[in-house]
């Protein structure tokens, strides 16, 4: 029996581990591209400086493209020194055009997990609200990842009622200057602000940060530029690592699948452009699991539909992402103190919003990243001030210390309109993403962002603004092919409606999207699947 898995990130390599571990033989299907190794492993990212041959081009680029021209409203772009984020000038960017949906893709092996920030949550009951399946049937696999993934976080704090569903097996992210100062001043308005919904703890993150575990987190201050140390959870480096050690695993890169071939509703066949020879080759196989993350997968199977004359338009069921908002701050009482050398670059606080009962929301539960700057580029933001460069500086490091940023994450549903449209089918397919929040989404944001922005001035620090991410950059893409009913739907275990040996094994499964951080949630469902999948 020939299985496939197509896609090698954080769904793709846990279904394929389940697989194995089940007995089966099994390939993981992807382009394969490589990140580049992270050199030095023990120095600082301030001790890059003067210790790499060309810091100039590992920092800005070969052609200063981490500069961030003025007026473009951006504040922080991917270092060029990642290589992990496909390009829109790619020959196989598949999107026509991005005008409603700027999406982030990877053709690296890992996928987008290459650079994600390492939140690791768990989806609690009111967050599957209106699912057809409930916690109950994830505890298993939400066990089986915390198994694989060290999971970093406190026994216990004010955010574990919310946050349940996996044990920290490791302890949480030390906390910088900023970070202690914050969390002191919530202890002390503790019960004013839980009486307005708002709570504050340790981040959960998928981290190594225990010190008698090899190459623990040692605060280098380098998260984003990619971990020396390999602290941080990343698929291709663990997971798919111990998918090797199974003599029935094969890992076949340099594959682009374009559609699948289907007779008698079963898939009978795999369409890919092999990269190697930039031929278009088809492949026989009894069971194919979609984990190339809920773009990807929804372009094949949509890609599927076309050339299998099948009477279906060529549009996905839906197309949902996270709203990220991101609101900076000030606090007061950190205005002129030191700033901090090393430390762990992401977010090691969280803040959670919680509706008040009786209140139709959902979910009840909208997340949050606490984050206090530590080491960054940080000339957009000294030429967003409204001074000579020269002064700017001056004034940005004399705040620097006390600067920070709450960034919300807001739920998505499967809403009309929005979805991915086929514009073209061969040789290689070509979509349109369409997508616009309703307004009854806009009134829900703008309620927390005050509710927010009011908690942080009640902690001493002072709001400014709110800046929106366009559509897409939240980057927890589902709902393409979701559970439901229909033929362009799969079924509760994640099985295609329409074809009885397809799985849909990441997120283009799921039928809603909550606040929470996505990654740890696709490695449990791809589990589940994997795990309840009859391969007759």
């Amino acid at each position: 029996m020939r299985i496939v898995v197509i896609g090698s990130g954080v769904a793709a390599s846990h279904a394929a581990l389940t697989l194995l571990e089940r007995g089966l033989a099994v390939e993981v299907w992807d382009i394969g591209r490589q990140e580049v190794v992270p050199e030095h492993p023990g120095v600082s990212l301030h001790g890059l400086k003067s210790t790499l041959e060309a810091p100039t081009e590992f920092f800005l680029g070969r052609e200063l493209e981490a500069l961030i021209p003025p007026g473009t409203g951006e504040l922080l772009r991917y270092p060029p020194a990642r290589r992990f984020l496909l390009s829109r000038q790619d020959p196989h960017w598949p999107f026509v055009s991005d005008d409603h949906f700027k999406p982030y893709l990877s053709y690296s092996t890992g996928g987008l997990a290459n650079g994600w920030g390492a939140n690791a949550l768990a989806y609690a009951a009111d967050d599957l609200r209106g699912w057809p399946l409930t916690v109950e049937d994830w505890v298993q696999d939400y066990a089986t990842v915390a198994r694989r993934i060290p999971i970093a976080g406190p026994p216990e704090d004010d955010l574990t009622p919310y946050l349940q569903g996996i044990e920290p097996n490791q302890p949480p992210v030390a906390l910088n200057a900023a970070d202690a100062w914050l969390l002191a001043r919530y202890r002390r308005k503790r019960r004013g602000l839980n009486a307005r919904g708002v709570y504050l703890g340790h981040s959960r993150m998928a981290v190594r940060t225990a010190s008698f575990e090899a190459g623990h987190c040692d605060a280098c201050d380098r998260c984003l530029w990619g971990c020396p140390r390999q602290a941080i959870y990343e698929p291709a480096r663990d997971t798919l690592r111990r998918c090797n050690a199974y003599t029935g695993f094969v890992h076949r890169p340099n594959r682009l699948v374009t559609s699948l071939s289907a007779r008698d509703g079963r898939i009978t066949g795999i369409r890919y452009l092999d990269l190697a020879d930039n031929r278009l080759r088809e492949e026989p196989c009894d069971a194919v699991f979609l984990a190339a993350g809920a773009l990807g997968s929804g372009i094949i199977f949509l890609n599927t539909l076309a050339q299998s004359g099948l009477d279906l338009t060529a549009e996905s069921e839906g197309l949902m992402d996270t709203q990220v908002v991101k609101l900076p701050y000030v606090a007061l009482g950190r205005i002129g103190k030191p700033s901090v050398e090393r430390s762990f670059q992401f977010n090691r606080l969280d803040l959670g919003y919680v509706r008040e009962r009786g209140v139709d929301a959902w979910p009840r539960y909208l997340h949050g990243e606490v984050l206090h700057l530590t080491g960054l580029l940080y000339h957009p933001l000294i030429e967003s001030l409204p001074l000579p460069t020269r002064w700017g500086k001056r004034l940005f490091f004399a705040l620097k210390s006390a600067l920070g940023v709450v960034t919300l994450f807001f739920p998505d549903r499967l809403t009309a309109g929005n979805r991915l449209v086929l514009e073209e089918s061969t040789p290689i397919p070509r979509v349109r993403a369409v997508y616009a929040a309703p307004t009854e989404q806009r009134r829900y944001w703008g309620h927390c962002i005050g509710r927010v922005q009011r908690a942080l001035l009640t902690l001493g620090c002072l709001p400014k603004g709110a800046a929106y991410s366009p559509p897409g950059g939240g980057i927890h893409y589902a709902g393409t092919i979701p559970m439901g009913e229909g033929p362009k739907r799969c079924n509760a275990q994640g099985r295609s409606n329409l074809y009885a040996n397809l799985y849909i094994a990441d997120g283009a499964a799921f039928p809603s999207l909550p606040s929470k951080s996505i990654t740890l949630n696709l490695a449990a469902h791809a589990t589940r699947v994997a795990r309840l999948a009859t391969m007759a």
